[in-house]
């Protein structure tokens, strides 16, 4: 299958982060999970665990799998809608990248980012159609389903659940369907509104910036023909490795 399934779970996560990529209404956190079905006859891999934070005009996911050794490779995704930026903050190797949000193909309307802000109507400007009402993650919650561009610019299906009591919050659940029958799922729980610290959508000082990424460049400086013949476990464990070993993609800035 091309893209590989590793490909298909960061494509999902990056889409279902991009799409809660929104100024919120106030502040809030939430718990987060990240769960892949592979297709039929594959193995799943482990569940990504990690926080959201929210505030307007920026939005910061934590998440954490583990590494070669054992012990978690913790990752940051900071959006900044005022300034136009989307951070990778890799906290086990204190590396940072940071790119454009308007290199990426996901382009939201104004409903979504504007002073005027309705999740709802984001939802629908983007092709989104209410589906049904369903009570998941214990919110009530109204089922909108669209077909949105990957952040490789594909089409990819989404379905997300908008929860009717929290005007802050995006989505308490997103699923994202791969091409080859692959399923990526983020579900919110423990939701909390009131004030998150400034330091959660800062980088830290000390943190070494490496150049940015070129366009579909993929995760640990892989490349299609390192990943040919190899099961989603053996891909999952060569990033793995890759991460832990010193810089991914791009390099050290001068």
């Amino acid at each position: 299958m091309n893209p590989t399934p590793l490909r298909h779970r960061l494509s999902g996560l990056a889409a279902a982060t991009l799409l809660m990529a929104t100024p919120a209404l106030a502040d809030w956190q939430a718990d987060a999970t990240t769960k892949f079905t592979p297709p039929a006859g594959q193995k799943a891999p482990p569940e990504m665990t990690g926080k959201i934070y929210g505030r307007k005009g920026v939005l910061r996911m934590d998440s954490q799998t583990p590494g070669p050794d054992g012990k978690p490779l913790q990752v940051s995704f900071i959006f900044n809608y005022e300034k136009r930026t989307g951070t990778t903050v890799m906290h086990t190797q204190k590396m940072v990248m940071e790119r454009s949000l308007d290199d990426l193909p996901v382009k939201l309307p104004g409903s979504c980012t504007g002073k005027t802000q309705d999740f709802d109507a984001c939802f629908k400007e983007q092709g989104y159609k209410k589906v049904g009402n369903e009570k998941v993650n214990g919110h009530s919650a109204v089922v909108y389903e669209g077909m949105t561009p990957d952040i490789h610019g594909r089409p990819s299906r989404q379905k997300v659940w908008r929860p009717t009591d929290l005007a802050e919050v995006p989505y308490i659940r997103a699923q994202t369907f791969g091409a080859g029958g692959d399923v990526t799922e983020v579900n919110l729980t423990n939701i909390q509104t009131g004030p998150v610290p400034d330091s959660r959508f800062t980088v830290p000082a000390d943190y070494q910036k490496l150049a940015a990424p070129a366009p579909g460049a993929m995760p640990g400086g892989l490349k299609p023909e390192d990943l040919k013949g190899k099961t989603p476990e053996q891909i999952q464990e060569l990033l793995r490795q890759r991460l832990g070993q010193g810089a991914p993609e791009g390099g050290k800035t001068p």
